[in-house]
């Protein structure tokens, strides 16, 4: 019986990033970027545009987001 040596198996990585490890963390990773994403609309809450064009789009809460601009004077 000749000696076989046992199978080296690797797993597949990208900067020590294994698939594995992006399933256990994928659930955190979407937390923190909703809480980013909800931090950055409150942060822009203020500027007219972002009010115009992505919060008054809200279903529930787009009314009072809702910015009437005034008619310039010709």
């Amino acid at each position: 019986m000749a000696n076989v040596a046992p199978r080296i198996r690797t797993s597949s990585s990208f900067l020590n990033i294994t698939p594995e490890m992006l399933v256990r963390l994928s659930p955190s990773l979407a937390g923190w970027g909703a809480a980013a994403g909800l931090g950055a609309l409150y942060f822009l809450s203020g500027v007219p545009i972002v009010k115009r064009d992505i919060l008054s789009k809200v279903p529930v809460i787009g009314e009072q987001f809702k910015v009437e601009m005034p008619k310039k004077e010709e």
